[in-house]
């Protein structure tokens, strides 16, 4: 990893004037990230794949922090995370593509921060060299969906019953991506 980007900062505004602060996370950033999971509501929850509650997994994120597998941005307003956006890096055979997940605290959604944090990592991403970012919404997100499209990525497929919730109930999956790289009309 660049360590310009591991040292990386901006401020954006959103439109109602908040000023937040887009960085890699830190080591010493457990106890504002346990904050911000902290509010993670039970319908939320559901769609995590780790227990974002349980002090021990976040402590073993923050501890073991490596940029080339995984690259976690977290958006801070006033010394308090309030979302977080990762790429998670493919290997071998899948090293030009990055799967990425998103998670606004309930207070920060639809006032544009998720739609900058995008648009930030992908500026961040392009400079990584990847050639294809990816992304799995449960359908019924349409509004995440919206926004990962208006930044260009196109819908793929559905992926039908991809999702379990701790209840046993399952959800349909969109698959969307968004190639970096043309290789349109290449043989």
């Amino acid at each position: 990893m660049d360590k310009a980007l591991k040292s990386y900062r901006t401020v954006v505004t959103l439109p109602d004037g908040t000023q937040v602060i887009l960085r890699p996370l830190k080591k010493d950033d457990g106890q504002r990230l346990l904050g911000m999971f902290k509010t993670v509501s039970e319908g939320d929850l559901d769609y995590f794949r780790s227990d974002v509650r349980n002090r021990e997994v976040l402590e073993d994120w923050v501890s073991h922090l490596d940029y080339d597998r995984v690259f976690p941005l977290v958006a801070v307003v006033e010394d308090r995370i309030v979302g977080d956006i990762t790429l998670h890096f493919g290997t071998g055979p899948h090293r030009h593509i990055a799967e990425t997940r998103i998670f606004l605290v309930e207070e920060f959604r639809r006032r544009g921060l998720g739609t900058l944090m995008l648009k930030t990592m992908l500026q961040l991403v392009r400079r990584m060299g990847l050639h294809q970012l990816v992304a799995e919404i449960p359908m019924e997100q349409s509004h995440v969906i919206k926004a990962f499209k208006s930044i260009g990525f196109s819908s793929k497929f559905i992926r039908e019953d991809y999702f379990m919730t701790p209840d046993g109930l399952t959800h349909d999956v969109v698959v969307l991506t968004l190639r970096l790289v043309d290789r349109t009309g290449e043989f």
